[in-house]
C-alpha cells in the first residue's frame, strides 16, 4: 500500500474546500468594491505601503494555527472560512507580482484570478466525486467528528452523518459498534450545528427547486436559450460585417478573437440543441450543458480579461442558466428506468453505451 495507509481523506473536505472557495471569492470581490469606492487608499506613508497581500499571509497564518491547536468540525469551518479571506486577500494583489512596474490594475489579473477559481471550483468538482471512502476511513472520519462533540451529544444531522459513516465501516471492529451503541443511547439536541452558511445554502436550494417545479419554468429557460443563440449568432454575424465590409483594416486582438470563437462554438452547441429538442430531450439538455459550461469556463475567462469585474453580471447569468439547465436534466433522468439510474448512482460513471435517447452529462463524464 505504501504510502497509502497514511493517508486518509476527510469526509468534510469538499465542505470546506467549498468554504474556502467561498471566503476567497467574497474577499476579493469586497477589496475591490471597498477600494473603488474609498478611492484606493494606501497603509503606510513615507515611502512605506503596507499591501493587503500581507493581510492575506496573517489570516492564513490565524487559519493554520486555529487547525494546529483545536479539534472539532465547527473549528475547521471557521479555519476553511478565515484561510479563503486570506487567500482572496493575497491574490487579489497579483497584479503587482506579475509585472515588472508592479501594476495592480493590470488589467488581465481579473481573468488570471477567475482561472484560480476554476481551478479551485475544479478540485471541488472531483472531491465531491471522491466521496467512497474505505471502511478504515469511514472508522477514522467517524471517530474524528465525535472528537468534537466529547459529550456524544450530535444533533439529528450530525447523528445521521455518523451512522452512515458507521455503516461503511468494518462491522466486526469493536469501535464500530461502540460508536454505534453511543449513538443510540445518546440524547439529540435540536438546534443544527451544520453551519449557518450550509442551512442558508440549503434553504435557497429548496426555494429554487420550488420555483423551478412550476409548469412554466422549463418552456421559459428553453425560450431564453433560444433567444441567446439567436443573439450570439447575431453578434457573430454583425462582426465578420463590420470586419471584413466595414473596416476590413482592423485589427483582431487575441482577447477579442477568442471570446469570438467561445462565443460562436456556444451558440452552436445552443442551436443544435433546439434542433434535437424535438428527438430527445435528455440528449438535447445535453448539448445545453455543454454550451453554458463553454460559456462558463472560457468565455467569461476572456471576458474578465477585456472588461474585468464588468463581467460579473454575464457570470451571474451563465451560473444561474446553468442551475436551471442542470435541474432540468435531472428531472429527466429520474424519469428514466429506475435500473440504469440505479447503476449510474452506484458506479459513479456513465454508460459507455451512450444512446441517442439517453441523457448527456458533460459535467460528469
Amino acid at each position: 500500500m505504501g504510502i497509502r495507509r497514511y493517508i486518509i481523506r476527510n469526509y468534510a473536505g469538499p465542505d470546506l474546500v467549498e468554504l474556502f472557495l467561498i471566503g476567497s471569492v467574497v474577499s476579493v470581490l469586497t477589496i475591490r468594491a471597498f477600494l473603488a469606492a474609498t478611492g484606493y487608499p494606501q497603509l503606510g506613508g513615507d515611502g512605506l505601503h503596507i499591501a493587503h497581500m500581507l493581510w492575506g499571509g496573517l489570516f492564513m497564518v490565524g487559519a493554520l494555527l486555529l487547525l494546529f491547536g483545536l479539534l472539532g468540525s465547527g473549528l475547521q469551518r471557521w479555519a476553511a472560512v478565515l484561510a479563503g479571506i486570506g487567500f482572496g486577500t493575497f491574490i487579489d494583489e497579483l497584479g503587482k507580482f506579475i509585472t515588472s512596474d508592479h501594476n495592480y490594475f493590470f488589467q488581465p489579473t481579473i481573468g488570471l484570478i477567475y482561472i484560480i477559481f476554476i481551478a479551485l471550483f475544479l478540485l471541488l468538482r472531483v472531491l465531491r466525486r471522491q466521496q467512497h471512502l474505505t471502511p478504515e476511513e469511514a472508522l477514522a472520519n467517524a471517530l474524528h467528528r465525535l472528537g468534537g462533540a466529547p459529550s456524544g451529544r450530535v444533533d439529528a444531522a450530525a447523528r445521521q452523518e455518523l451512522l452512515t459513516l458507521l455503516a461503511a465501516a468494518d462491522a466486526a471492529n469493536p469501535l464500530t459498534r461502540t460508536l454505534q451503541a453511543q449513538l443510540g443511547a445518546g440524547e439529540t439536541p435540536e438546534s443544527s450545528n451544520a453551519g449557518f452558511y450550509f442551512r442558508l445554502r440549503d434553504w435557497f436550494l429548496n426555494q429554487y427547486r420550488r420555483i423551478a417545479g412550476h409548469p412554466w419554468f422549463s418552456p421559459a429557460v428553453l425560450l431564453t436559450l433560444a433567444l441567446q443563440a439567436l443573439i450570439q449568432a447575431g453578434l457573430v454575424a454583425a462582426f465578420l460585417v463590420n470586419r471584413y465590409i466595414g473596416d476590413p483594416a482592423g485589427s483582431l486582438t487575441f482577447v477579442a478573437g477568442a471570446q469570438l470563437a467561445a462565443g460562436t462554438a456556444a451558440g452552436a452547441l445552443n442551436l443544435w440543441g433546439l434542433i434535437r429538442l424535438r428527438r430527445s430531450r435528455p440528449n438535447a439538455y445535453g448539448w445545453f450543458l455543454r454550451a453554458a459550461l463553454v460559456n462558463i469556463f472560457v468565455t467569461q475567462v476572456f471576458v474578465f480579461f477585456e472588461y474585468q469585474l464588468a463581467g460579473l453580471t454575464g457570470l451571474f447569468w451563465n451560473v444561474l442558466l446553468y442551475l436551471a439547465l442542470r435541474f432540468m436534466s435531472d428531472a429527466e433522468d429520474n424519469l428514466g428506468p429506475p435500473a440504469v439510474a440505479a447503476t449510474t448512482r452506484n458506479t459513479g460513471s456513465c454508460a459507455d453505451d451512450q444512446s441517442d435517447d439517453q441523457p448527456d452529462q458533460p459535467d460528469g463524464c
